[in-house]
């Protein structure tokens, strides 16, 4: 039974009669999209609840397909402030939109625990392949994992009360070595010695070793040679 209108007149927001506005709205979005977004690599996250271990929390064995290129539109924060408890940290995040029948579309032939993805979800990534692949001293793209995915904000993609796109918000990510992803190149962070990282006998290849001249070892012997007062079986000491 239909709600009763003392005055009874056209609603331009009965979606009964609006579907042709809202396909004008779908068209609309597509348009943007294409005309003004960026070429990202999408790497889908190949969680399944049937392996999630509850002692580790997480799905231990989970990998990421191999990578979708995908159009997005894009609002970059680049070098966002955030308090937190660890104090003031510097990070980047990311807004972006994808058509929902664009993205079904071009996802049709991945599938994760048998099933078809349509729809973005958290801890998917994406690298800003176009964005970065003419940055200096071989730099590339930067990449973000999805930590929020929404069909509906009214104020911004559901005009009519249609639903036309996936608004996704993401973080920097923190690079894992889980299989299927790779670090960002010149991602070099200072570490104690020449190595550290992936080792070699798995899915991902063996990380890179550091560019370092010297490691700390080296440079620890240089102030205090342990070994010529003792016979470098404990550098903490030992008991005699």
């Amino acid at each position: 039974m239909k709600p009763y209108y003392t005055n009874e007149t056209f609603r331009f927001t009965d979606k009964g009669n609006n579907a042709n506005e809202r396909l004008n709205f779908d068209s609309y979005y597509k348009e943007q999209i294409s005309l003004f977004g960026q070429e990202v690599e999408y790497y889908v996250y190949n969680y399944a609840i049937s392996g999630h271990d509850m002692v580790y929390g997480e799905h231990t064995t989970g990998n990421y397909h191999t990578a979708i290129n995908q159009i997005m539109l894009l609002t970059l924060n680049e070098g966002a402030v955030l308090l937190s408890k660890f104090g003031l940290q510097g990070d980047d995040d990311i807004t972006g939109w994808v058509s929902i029948n664009t993205f079904a579309t071009t996802m049709s032939t991945v599938s994760v625990g048998g099933e078809s993805v349509s729809e973005p979800k958290a801890g998917d990534v994406f690298t800003l392949t176009e964005y970065g692949d003419d940055r200096p001293g071989d730099r590339g793209g930067k990449s973000f994992e999805i930590t929020e995915r929404l069909d509906q904000q009214i104020d911004a993609i559901n005009p009519l009360a249609g639903h036309y796109v996936w608004q996704v918000k993401a973080k920097r990510l923190d690079y894992t070595f889980e299989p299927g992803l790779t670090a960002e190149p010149v991602s070099n962070q200072v570490y104690d010695n020449s190595f550290a990282g992936r080792l070699s006998g798995h899915t991902n290849p063996q990380s890179d070793v550091k560019k370092v001249a010297d490691d700390i070892d080296t440079e620890a012997k240089n102030t205090f040679d342990y070994d010529d007062v003792n016979d470098g079986d404990d550098v903490y000491g030992d008991y005699y």
